[in-house]
């Protein structure tokens, strides 16, 4: 039996909540709710609010929009935002039916994000793309194509790269608590990019496989299959 509950999408590093873009009709169309936001310092205009971000800021902002539904909802982590899910799930379990992670990082208890940055299978593919300035990290234009959207059509994608944002370290540098009666509790899907070259597949089935129990789907597509697959992964998720 498939869930009939609202679904809240987190996106990864320097992107915002508009990478989701396409997706969202496409649940809807299912008769689905899909809610995505922005997380902190991701904005269309950082400069805005420019004190440096935290992990702990990303998962407070996805608890306070759990909250505000009036049921649990789907949460769906990609890439980095596979940590900020992770840590809302210790935080407020009861906000949560299920999380997804979407080619995304998948922590134990303690871990960061720069740690697991250096998974075989990620850090070759990642690490040769990413700018330091000391405070954030950012992807280059001219590589972003190939590392992220290697599948999407050329629009989508020079759309997509138009709207790439710096991530401050904080939410890489931070490490998340989690606990087995919280975190745990919530029952947990991995979705695999097959073709993902930011996330190989070796690193997204080391992420899996350190957390025995979660479930397993697959989708033919590269880093970002909201944008390059939006309608086969609406009627994934829709099935959850």
């Amino acid at each position: 039996m498939t869930s009939d509950a609202p679904i809240l999408l987190i996106h990864g590093g320097c992107h915002r909540g508009d990478c989701w873009r396409l997706l969202v009709p496409a649940l809807e169309a299912l008769g689905r709710r899909a809610v995505a936001i922005d997380l902190p310092g991701h904005g269309r205009d950082p400069a805005a609010d420019p004190a440096p971000k935290t992990l702990d800021d990303g998962i407070a902002a996805v608890v306070e929009t759990l909250r505000r539904f009036d049921r649990p909802a789907l949460l769906v982590g990609h890439s980095l935002g596979g940590m900020t899910i992770s840590g809302a799930a210790e935080r407020a379990p009861e906000t949560i039916e299920r999380l997804v992670y979407l080619s995304a990082l998948l922590p134990r208890d303690g871990e960061t994000g720069a740690a697991l940055a250096a998974t075989p299978g990620l850090r070759a593919e990642v690490g040769s793309y990413l700018l330091d300035d000391g405070q954030r990290i950012a992807v280059k234009a001219d590589r972003a194509r190939d590392l992220f959207y290697a599948d999407c059509p050329d629009d989508v994608a020079a759309a997509a790269i138009e709207a790439l944002v710096p991530t401050d370290l904080g939410y890489l540098a931070q490490p998340v608590t989690l606990s087995a009666d919280r975190f745990g509790r919530v029952p947990k899907t991995y979705v695999h990019c097959l073709r993902d070259r930011a996330i190989e597949m070796e690193a997204q089935i080391s992420f899996r496989s350190a957390s025995p129990g979660i479930d397993a789907r697959e989708i033919d597509a590269s880093h970002s299959a909201f944008l390059s697959r939006p309608g086969e992964l609406a009627t994934l998720l829709a099935e959850l």
